[in-house]
């Protein structure tokens, strides 16, 4: 995409509907998202590295006002350290990883029906523009709320940073619960990747899949985890519609099983592995609850050291978890 597309994609706002200090659409967002994740080249700066739905926000709102907020001071990256993963048994593969999560969903009574909200917890790294050192962010709460009308609402609110082992931030930081971002979308502006609840089909969910990532041919495993971290950052999804993503995540070439750990919010997880076509330094994970088999966590890690950004192989980029609702802070 060139800068002359994006823009037009900036300015793909109805005058007739939306006031002119209304914020940009998601669509707008994930242009820019796809621009952001093509590989880095290399310049006299470092390369910009927003992962999350709100930094987005703010990156577009920089491009369009020249104004971009950093954290007071900044500090040397320091990211969360990998998680561990206990090795599947012998002969277990992705295909009975998926099959398992797939009998707790259908053994799940607690009746959730799909909703138009994503909330998630997540730790998203970012670099500065003009050339100073990297600045770990804290991890934030984003609660996206959207209507029938396409209205809605994403609020950002700086969560504690304590639980993840080396998840530190620069003391400038907001305290936790502060409200750091509040945008709201008028009626007609937000852009779902789905207008209606996605149908619980394969085949529905590959066509989504192939929307939310471009895909034009095979769509492997890494850009499917991509695409389904997508869908999860707008709707909340039923059992049956997470078990008819997973089919199609099973069924994606290149897809790994690397075992069972505890995520960042310590609960016991399975990781799923690939790496999207579009990005062939970075590793993305699907974390899949054993309990309840829900798609729960998203994680994305460089596989070789990225120079430009000063972060060695292994370096996590960022980390969103679902279901977590029922968190101390979270958004109620």
């Amino acid at each position: 995409m060139t800068d002359d597309d994006l823009a037009r994609a900036l300015r793909r706002l109805d005058p007739a509907e939306t006031p002119l200090d209304a914020p940009l659409p998601l669509d707008a967002e994930r242009r820019l998202r796809q621009i952001l994740d093509r590989p880095p080249v290399r310049r006299r700066r470092p390369a910009l590295a927003w992962t999350s739905a709100a930094a987005a926000v703010v990156l577009i709102l920089t491009i369009v006002t020249g104004v971009l907020w950093m954290p007071g001071s900044s500090a040397s990256a320091l990211t969360p350290k990998p998680l561990v993963y206990t090795a599947v048994p012998s002969g277990t593969g992705a295909a009975e990883v998926v099959a398992d999560a797939q009998a707790r969903l259908a053994a799940g009574d607690d009746g959730a029906a799909a909703e138009r909200r994503s909330l998630s917890l997540g730790w998203y790294f970012s670099a500065s523009p003009d050339g100073a050192e990297a600045t770990v962010f804290r991890r934030e709460w984003v609660d996206l709320r959207w209507n029938e009308d396409f209205s809605g609402s994403v609020v950002t609110t700086a969560a504690e940073a304590t639980n993840a082992d080396g998840d530190t931030v620069p003391n400038v930081d907001p305290a936790p619960g502060t409200v750091v971002g509040d945008v709201r979308y008028v009626r007609n502006q937000f852009r779902p990747l789905s207008p209606t609840p996605p149908e619980a089909s394969p085949e529905a969910m590959r066509t989504l899949l192939t929307t939310a990532t471009g895909a034009t041919d095979t769509l492997d495993a890494g850009d499917a985890i991509v695409g389904v971290r997508s869908i999860q950052g707008e709707w909340t999804l039923d059992d049956a519609q997470q078990s008819a993503l997973l089919d199609v995540v099973a069924a994606s070439p290149g897809l790994r099983a690397l075992g069972t750990t505890q995520d960042r919010l310590g609960r016991e997880v399975v990781g799923l592995a690939g790496i999207p076509s579009s990005t062939a330094n970075t590793e993305v994970t699907l974390l899949l609850s054993t309990e309840t088999g829900r798609i729960v966590g998203f994680e994305s890690a460089l596989i070789a050291a990225n120079t430009d950004l000063d972060l060695p192989a292994g370096s996590l980029t960022e980390y969103a978890l679902w279901d977590a609702q029922d968190r101390e802070g979270a958004p109620r």
